[in-house]
């Protein structure tokens, strides 16, 4: 099959492409070339992450937008396969739906997203072999996430008390994370407790939020601890670093898993890959609006006795020391075999061979 990718520069820079396009350098021979994408980037309402291929003559479109309500709907009409990672069926019926592209539904893939640097996170690397060879975890948690502001510091009620402000995405995202901390240090599970400025100096206290950690000692950080948590609300999507801590060996935790679609070979299964906190609630329904992307969110009001209850429930999985051991070896099978550049290239050309043939 012949590959040719466009837009040399995402094999080279920092970014969601680097990883795949490398793969299908590597095992399949592909070859960049130097002619414009087919399509503009899109860039409105949002900045959209894409990237463009061709196999064999066929358009192929990889969208790796971490918004499950946004497609490029001109490139899927251009393409003969659309990857999309984040899938959400319903939220993509409607989305094609309102721009009145039904017809290309069935161009549509799930797909899955790679950090940009994840051969660095592999146990034979250089990186990982010079830092890393032989340590043991010695902690049970490793937490740290970013948030984008610092409501308890401006004396704020948290939204999931009684009283507390209304509910909106900002106000969950911090709370969120706030509370599944507090909630884990209260059930005594030992870790690595850290929330994050991303950057912006003016909510870092050193108290409760902390500059950003380097990619180092965020790494070091996941293999000393025997399980990495990772807040999926009020998103409902796995971001990046769930690939980094599969890759270094150590499955992780979630407050719910995702309502996102995986394609098969990818996917993941609590108590086998991952734990998960709370469940059974919060779903998107047919009251959600393709308008506001703020609907595509889980803004369900938990009492703080669930924060409870889920930190106490993971506290006594992580005590079990078969079950430890046994996620701990599935999630590095997963990432020896599924999560390798020879696999995932393999996966897309058996998927893309099957479409245009």
């Amino acid at each position: 099959m012949q590959i040719e990718l466009f837009e040399p520069y995402l094999a080279r820079e920092k970014g969601f492409f680097r990883y795949l396009f490398r793969a299908l350098i590597r095992y399949k021979n592909a070859r960049m070339v130097s002619e414009p994408r087919p399509l503009p980037r899109l860039v409105k309402p949002r900045e959209h992450a894409s990237a463009w291929a061709r196999f064999d003559g066929h358009l192929v479109f990889f969208d790796f937008s971490d918004h499950i309500f946004l497609y490029d709907t001109d490139a899927l009409k251009k393409c003969d396969v659309y990857f999309k990672t984040n899938l959400h069926r319903g939220v993509a019926r409607k989305a094609l739906e309102k721009a009145g592209s039904q017809e290309h539904e069935s161009k549509i893939l799930p797909f899955v997203w790679f950090a940009p640097n994840l051969a660095a996170y592999r146990p034979d690397s250089l990186l990982n072999r010079l830092m890393f060879l032989g340590t043991k975890p010695s902690r049970d948690v490793c937490h740290v996430v970013g948030v984008y502001d610092n409501y308890l510091a401006k004396g704020e009620k948290s939204v999931f008390v009684s009283g507390g402000p209304p509910i909106d995405p900002a106000h969950y995202h911090f709370w969120m994370r706030y509370h599944v901390q507090q909630a884990f240090r209260d059930a005594g599970v030992s870790g690595y407790y850290r929330l994050t400025s991303r950057g912006n100096r003016d909510i870092e206290d050193n108290e409760l939020i902390f500059p950003n950690l380097s990619e180092r000692k965020f790494m070091k950080a996941m293999v000393e601890s025997r399980f990495t948590m990772i807040n999926t609300l009020p998103h409902a999507l796995l971001p990046w670093k769930a690939s980094e801590s599969l890759m270094l060996g150590r499955p992780f935790i979630v407050e719910r898993s995702p309502l996102v679609e995986m394609p098969e070979p990818f996917q993941l299964r609590p108590n086998v890959h991952f734990l998960e906190m709370f469940s059974g609630f919060g779903d998107f329904d047919d009251k959600t609006d393709v308008e506001d992307p703020h609907s595509y969110r889980i803004l369900d009001r938990l009492q703080l006795d669930r924060f409870r209850e889920g930190a106490e429930k993971i506290a006594v999985a992580i005590k079990d020391r078969e079950l430890v051991e046994y996620m701990t070896e599935q999630v590095r099978q997963y990432s020896a075999t599924i999560l390798s550049p020879g696999f995932v290239a393999e996966y897309v050309c058996e998927q893309v061979n099957v479409r245009i043939h």
